[in-house]
């Protein structure tokens, strides 16, 4: 009799069964362990963690920051920006990850509260590299006080760059202690109307600074000749403050700087010869101060200057040939600065010039002819001066800068071609060229003509039947449409 073949074995199959369960839980183990371990590594440190609860609650309330974020840099937010420590690989301390960036005050960055207080403590994270306050302390009925922790307390500091920037209700004074920043390249302080005092001589040592701007503060006090030892500056700020005294000699060490902005406060003296030293400048402002005397000998060799800004400065004296080396200027603004004599020649050199401001000065002469060759020229003002003679632009010329051209306040000017006396603020010369003014002038340069209907129509007449009401009130009013 034939044995029929063995079925399975249900003792054999549970003991198959119970045997591959504790084998599959360690694979699971063994895959899962390791994961856990290194969560666990790359977490923040629980008191790097708690001292950025601490600044996130002094400055903003979007949100309750401990119960919605308890893993900030496992799910970092706008704003918010972690970096492993790095390190040697397979090192768990490489892998916890840290704070590098915080931005406040503009979305979709985290918002500032009505009372928030300038934070302190952010600058106890260890490695944070970049710290942004723009437009966040604003309600003038909760100022705060711009205050760093003791000197010795940020001497390990990385941080590199430092914004505090449109905070009105921000007060104190630039800290000293922002001098152990050591690392720091880029720092701003700017458009804090309530930051006031001097600036600190020991912002000379911070060597690695590539940008300063302290500009729209209310500072006060001497610029300091420290600044001459930031000798990796490209870009220096301090307009718009309350700065007095000279512009620092060692103001001509800064080889690398590109941009020198001292304009609108209360600098007297001359400008340092220094300054020709300074051959990477393409910005120079100094506007706006009581800066005398002369330009600097060898300004021309400041070959890549593209904007010259000295309006307002009670200078004296010739306008400097020597600008006319300036191949590479875009704009030179001179107005207001009681310059005399003649406009240089040279000044027709300036092939890539778009704007020339000379307004408000006593020059002299005629206008130089070869200023018609500018090609690039856009806007040219020459008025409230005592200019004389033809004006030497042809049509086309007059044409093209419309509006941005006024030649108004010279009663000795006058324009041989009568098509185009509309707005450019002189009158027609008599009798052919160079023979003096007829009572024609238009535009600005009528302002005789006001009050007088008679005087009104006859303008109206020269204005020519192009004009619309608003440019011929404002014509009549002795004014550009702009």
């Amino acid at each position: 009799m034939a044995r029929l073949p063995k079925g399975p074995n249900p003792t054999a199959a549970r003991a198959t069964t119970v045997t591959m369960v504790p084998a599959s839980a360690a694979l699971l183990l063994t895959l899962l362990l390791p994961m856990a371990a290194a969560a666990a590594a790359a977490a923040m440190d629980p008191a790097e963690r708690e001292t950025l609860f601490r600044v996130m609650e002094a400055v903003s309330s979007d949100r309750d920051w401990r119960v919605e974020s308890p893993d900030p840099c496992g799910a970092p937010w706008p704003g918010l920006e972690c970096k492993p420590a790095g390190g040697s690989t397979g090192d768990a301390a490489a892998a916890r990850m840290h704070v590098t960036r915080l931005d406040f005050g503009v979305e979709p960055n985290p918002t500032c509260k009505d009372a928030a207080a300038f934070p302190p403590e952010a600058f106890s994270l260890p490695h944070l590299q970049s710290l942004f306050f723009v437009d966040c302390f604003t309600n003038p009925a909760a100022t705060t006080a711009l205050a760093l922790p003791a000197p010795a307390n940020l001497s390990a500091s990385g941080l590199q760059q430092l914004s505090i920037r449109a905070n009105p209700a921000l007060s104190g004074t630039v800290p000293p202690a922002l001098a152990t920043l050591r690392s720091l390249q880029v720092l701003t302080i700017s458009q804090n109307a309530l930051v006031r005092g001097g600036i600190p001589p020991g912002i000379g040592d911070l060597t690695s600074l590539v940008r300063l701007d302290l500009s729209y503060n209310s500072l006060s006090g001497p610029v300091p000749s420290q600044i001459g030892q930031l000798k990796s500056l490209v870009g220096l700020d301090l307009s718009y403050n309350s700065l007095s005294g000279a512009i620092p000699g060692r103001i001509g060490e800064l080889r690398q700087l590109q941009k020198l902005d001292l304009s609108s406060n209360n600098l007297t003296g001359g400008v340092p010869d220094t300054v020709a030293n300074l051959t990477s400048l393409t910005f120079l402002a100094l506007s706006n101060n009581g800066l005398i005397g002369h330009f600097p000998p060898g300004i021309s060799g400041l070959r890549n200057l593209q904007y010259l800004i000295m309006d307002n400065n009670p200078m004296g004296g010739p306008l400097p040939s020597e600008l006319g080396g300036l191949a590479r200027l875009q704009e030179l603004r001179l107005a207001g600065s009681g310059y005399s004599g003649p406009i240089p020649e040279a000044f027709g050199q300036l092939s890539s010039l778009t704007t020339l401001s000379l307004q408000d000065n006593n020059l002299t002469g005629p206008i130089p002819a070869a200023l018609s060759r500018l090609g690039r020229m856009y806007h040219l003002n020459l008025s409230n001066n005592a200019l004389g003679g033809a004006v030497p632009f042809d049509g086309a010329f007059l044409r093209r800068l419309g509006g941005n051209l006024d030649l108004s306040g010279n009663s000795g000017l006058c324009l041989d071609d009568r098509s185009v006396l509309r707005g450019v603020g002189v009158g027609a010369c008599r009798g052919g060229a160079g023979g003096g003014v007829t009572s024609s002038a238009t535009g600005r340069g009528l302002m005789a003509a006001r009050g007088s209907h008679s005087q009104d129509s006859l303008l109206l007449g020269l204005l020519g039947p192009a004009c619309v009401a608003v440019s011929c009130l404002f014509a009549l009013n002795g004014h550009a449409p702009y």
